[in-house]
């Protein structure tokens, strides 16, 4: 007989368009009991609790308050950039794991202290970096390791999408722009397979968007990375591309290995060292469920997650001092805002 599993009570700050991704995720678990819902719009929670707990959890436009009144062990923070607060630190004093969104925060001071929160009161937490979770790039991170090529070579990736998108994302000051609120998966994707960074170089503008009032993200940007191990990644973006479409895939070129990925699950795998046929790797792993899956386990094993705010730490740090080198209109160094 297996032994019965206490549900986790579960809460969901921020309950937007993108929280229900979680939501259903979270519904369909037998050891989730969703008992809370806050959101700025009392309204909005209150629709999620009828849709994903059947009415029967308990809705809050204060999450000091749910944190106060629900005894929860877990909650998933869905904020948009600019609405970071002292939530993490909430959770951390109330002991409560948390999944949080990217990016973590808009400025270094912010994230650095959420971490800080963290490492004191041995919560668990999870970034949603789902690119991480993904099929192909497992079997990339096991083949690399396997030849003795890990983190030594040369990353190009694209994004391209055009939409105006939520009212807050067109103005720098609430979502941090198109590199902080969006393209950051790409530059986690950069860190994760090639290593930490050591000097970053970015050229940003508005080409498209300037008869917009109020716009003030950029448009159009590509970066270079170089990593402390001499790797180098190149990343391009642009929302002036084409209408309801979000393109996003990365190349990565190794010794004897070339490899061109369409999303985290799908890639072509071609052995330039050797006249092996090129190998397509597909799959249709749900990421999101594997980093709920992965934070769900972790909790229970008491270990660390795949992704723990540190990894939001550091992937913000590097896409902040791309921003402020687009700024300088010069290279700048990339050191680890964490404590050694």
């Amino acid at each position: 007989m297996r032994p019965t599993i206490k549900p986790l009570r579960t809460a969901i700050l921020g309950c937007g368009h993108f929280a229900k991704r979680h939501a259903v995720i979270l519904a369909s678990q037998e050891d989730v009991n969703l008992v809370g819902f806050c959101d700025q719009a009392l309204e909005q929670a209150a629709l999620y609790n009828q849709q994903y707990a059947e009415g029967k959890a308990k809705v809050y436009n204060d999450f000091h308050e749910m944190f106060e009144e629900l005894p929860l062990d877990l909650v998933y923070i869905c904020l948009p950039p600019y609405a970071h607060s002292d939530e993490v630190k909430s959770a951390c004093q109330h002991n409560v794991h948390f999944l949080i969104e990217k990016p973590i925060a808009l400025t270094m001071e912010q994230a650095v202290a959420m971490a800080g929160w963290v490492s004191a009161s041995k919560v668990k937490s999870q970034v949603g970096f789902m690119y991480r979770f993904g099929d192909a790039v497992a079997q990339l991170k096991q083949l690399s390791r396997d030849k003795g090529i890990a983190g030594s070579g040369f990353l190009t990736a694209r994004y391209a999408c055009n939409s105006l998108h939520r009212w807050w994302w067109k103005d720098r000051s609430k979502s941090g722009g198109q590199l902080v609120e969006q393209i950051i998966h790409l530059f986690d994707m950069a860190r994760y397979l090639l290593g930490e960074p050591a000097s970053v170089y970015s050229l940003q503008d508005n080409l498209f968007h300037r008869n917009i009032d109020g716009y003030t993200v950029e448009d159009v940007s590509a970066t270079v990375i170089r990593f402390n191990n001499g790797s180098v990644a190149v990343i391009s973006a642009t929302n002036g591309a084409i209408p309801n479409r979000w393109d996003s895939d990365w190349q990565i070129y190794l010794p004897g290995l070339t490899v061109n990925f369409s999303d985290a699950n799908h890639a072509l795998f071609n052995h330039t060292d050797s006249n092996a046929p090129a190998t397509q790797f597909t799959s249709e792993k749900n990421c999101y469920l594997a980093e709920t899956l992965d934070l769900l386990a972790a909790i229970r094993e008491d270990r660390t997650p795949a992704v723990p705010i540190e990894e939001g730490v550091l992937s913000l740090n590097l896409v902040l001092a791309a921003a402020q080198a687009a700024e300088k209109g010069q290279p700048l160094a990339v050191t680890s805002p964490l404590a050694s």
